[in-house]
């Protein structure tokens, strides 16, 4: 099988580059849509929209909650995700649904979604629908860390935490001969980035979770933000997804809001699950490591209480052909699953 790779056309990061590398927007043409939620709106997306606009750009705000069944405007050229995950996946679907231009802004580093060609399909309610494919990805991806330092802790761990899945799952598609979400073999640089991910966030997550906490842009904490970011959503696009993220998936779509936890702290949880499963021996220094993260470490602090048919529910879902488990190859039965949740209740 032939071997597949992508990625964003060009990746900035770095303190304050809204600013020093503003013109970098602007190239994308002059009539733009800015997809965000009324708070990052109000927090940084006005003064922004304000910008282009005096650049000679023509804005429309499209709020995630008009979701994103209804038209663009007429002669859109490009459209600007700006905020957290649900306006990146809902920006990213709307610019490639239409193979317009992509802009990506993060306001935190909570997942390694502004950086792929897959959107995330949730309904209203928060229950995860299904994966969108698309051919080509962002075309700029722009991180401002002086914004993402003033993100609460919680976003920087979870993307931690969804960071430490990449290697976990990529090695699960290798090893197994399975294929990544592009439908071809992991590649030799997916592979290399997913273990550069996991060696970056093992060295650096504490200090930059400090650094995070005290407002401070310091080499950790750029070092965690583009291990999140970029290495996490090469390596999980390009190298695979299996167990955790198939766990994942099967739990927002069966409980939805009543999970109390974000995409980062679940994949805390089903990552455990997905080691424990495969019986591999950094099981205990992932759980020691989310724990000093303050990172959920069993399905009840997710806040769920599953009883034994809800989590055979949960892990026939995770069994569906399109999904992670059955797409990495991985060699496990649906009773050896249901163990390993059991194990993290």
């Amino acid at each position: 099988m032939e071997k597949i790779f992508v990625s964003p056309g060009m990746y900035l990061q770095g303190e304050n580059i809204l600013a020093s590398r503003f013109d970098e927007l602007l190239q994308f043409g002059k009539k733009g849509l800015v997809v965000t939620d009324t708070f990052v709106y109000q927090l940084i997306g006005e003064d922004l929209i304000y910008r282009l606009t005096q650049s000679g750009c023509q804005i429309t705000v499209w709020l995630v909650d008009m979701g994103d069944e209804a038209s663009l405007p007429a002669e859109t050229e490009f459209v600007l995700a700006l905020g957290g995950g649900r306006a990146i996946d809902l920006g990213k679907s709307l610019a490639l649904r239409e193979k317009l231009a992509c802009i990506v802004v993060p306001t935190s580093a909570a997942t390694d979604a502004p950086v792929s060609r897959i959107s995330v399909a949730y309904d209203m309610e928060g229950y995860f629908q299904k994966y969108r494919y698309f051919s080509k990805g962002p075309d700029l991806v722009f991180v401002d860390t002086a914004i993402l330092v003033n993100s609460p802790v919680h976003f920087l761990t979870s993307g931690i935490a969804d960071g430490l899945s990449t290697y976990v799952e990529a090695r699960t598609v290798w090893e197994n001969d399975g294929i990544n979400t592009l439908g071809g073999r992991p590649t030799l640089a997916a592979q290399a980035l997913a273990e550069k991910c996991r060696e970056v966030l093992l060295a650096e997550g504490l200090a930059a979770a400090a650094d995070n906490k005290e407002k401070k842009v310091t080499p950790s904490f750029e070092a965690v933000v583009e291990a999140n970011t970029l290495l996490s959503g090469l390596g999980f696009e390009s190298g695979g997804l299996s167990i955790a993220h198939a766990l994942h998936n099967a739990l927002t779509s069966c409980y939805g809001k009543e999970l109390k936890a974000s995409h980062g702290q679940i994949i805390a949880v089903t990552t455990l699950i997905h080691l424990k499963v495969e019986g591999c021996p950094e099981l205990s220094e992932y759980l020691d490591f989310f724990k000093g993260l303050s990172l959920p470490t069993t399905i009840t602090e997710l806040g769920l209480q599953l009883d034994e048919p809800e989590i055979i529910k949960v892990v026939d879902l995770a069994f569906d052909e399109n999904d992670g488990i059955v797409r990495s190859g991985v060699n496990v039965t649906k009773e050896e699953v249901i163990a390993g949740i059991q194990a993290f209740i």
